[in-house]
Order: structure tokens, then C-alpha cells, then sequence
């Protein structure tokens, strides 16, 4: 198999469209996440209805307790920039985990587990590493493609193609094309 086609393997081919306007929320966990050149930061990002409101879920890799509430549960416009914005279009079922690796390169993997058809949602279970409560696999994301830390071999984590923050505008933007 040639190099380009093993590259083109490495991502998800699943519809994915995400926009966060992080200047809305400078303190954030995902703003805190994406802004951290330094890297190794990493938040789950759920979109939750509420009363016909959208709400997205914020849950980081570390220094939960240093965030308000307000910092890990944001009540989101419909519009970015007199654009309309749906939150449903984020990954397999509403959940993505956006950070920068401890390179520093950015990074969007789907939230459920890529070994149970996609219907697990993933789960916080160190700093870098993600469990899957069904078949119980462990997940690296920190410098890797998602592998399988731990459990039995199996799928990565799917990742997203195309992952663009712009500090100028504050636009976030996970897709699987530019």
C-alpha cells in the first residue's frame, strides 16, 4: 500500500462540521485547549439541547477544578459571524475531543469508540488516554494517531482531516475538508 493511501486511512470519512467562535469565550475549556501552544491539552466537546437551546458540554483533560461552571457549559448562538450554525454535524453523535498534542499540533478525534460501531462514548481515564466502558480498550491521543493504549488491538480513534484555529478571528474549525 502506498504512503499517501495509508495518510488518507488515518482519518475519518464521516460528515464533520464544527465552528467555535473561541473569542466569544476566552475562558473556556476548548479556547483554554486550542490556545495552549505548549500543548498536551485536550477537551471533550458534546453538543446537548436544553429547552430547544444548544449547550456544549466542555470536559478537559486537566485542571477541571480551576474552571467555572460557565467554562464547561456554554449556551451557544445560532449564528457565528450572521452565519447560521448547527451543532449536529459533529462527528458521529455530537461529541468531539479537540486539543493540541505536547507537539503543539491540533488535533480532533470522534468521541465514540471507533471498535463498538461508534455507539460508546469515550471517557476521561488519565491525562492523555481515553476508555471506552463497553470493551473496556484504552485510547493514547497526546503525540499519537489515537492508538490503542491498552485492551485488545483494534481500530484508532477517528480523527478529523482538517482542524484550523485562527488566534486572530478566534474561529475554530473541525472538518474533514477544508
Amino acid at each position: 500500500m502506498c504512503s499517501a493511501c495509508e495518510t488518507d486511512n488515518m482519518y475519518s470519512t464521516h460528515d464533520c462540521y464544527f465552528t467555535f467562535q473561541a473569542s466569544l469565550f476566552t475562558s473556556s475549556a476548548l479556547t483554554r485547549s486550542v490556545n495552549n501552544m505548549a500543548g498536551g491539552t485536550f477537551c471533550i466537546v458534546k453538543a446537548v439541547m436544553d429547552h430547544g437551546v444548544t449547550h456544549l458540554k466542555l470536559s478537559p483533560n486537566r485542571d477541571k477544578e480551576s474552571y467555572a461552571a460557565s467554562d464547561l457549559d456554554l449556551t451557544m448562538s445560532t449564528a457565528v459571524n450572521g452565519r447560521a450554525v448547527l451543532y449536529t454535524r459533529m462527528g458521529y453523535k455530537q461529541g468531539l475531543i479537540i486539543g493540541r498534542s505536547s507537539f503543539g499540533q491540533l488535533k480532533a478525534y470522534d468521541l465514540q469508540c471507533p471498535n463498538c460501531d461508534f455507539n460508546y462514548e469515550l471517557k476521561w481515564s488519565s491525562l492523555y488516554e481515553l476508555t471506552c466502558d463497553k470493551c473496556h480498550r484504552t485510547y493514547n491521543i497526546n503525540g499519537s494517531e489515537g492508538y490503542v493504549q491498552s485492551g485488545e488491538k483494534g481500530h484508532n480513534l477517528a480523527m478529523y482531516r482538517y482542524v484550523d484555529y485562527n488566534e486572530f478571528s478566534g474561529m475554530l474549525t473541525v472538518s474533514n475538508g477544508p
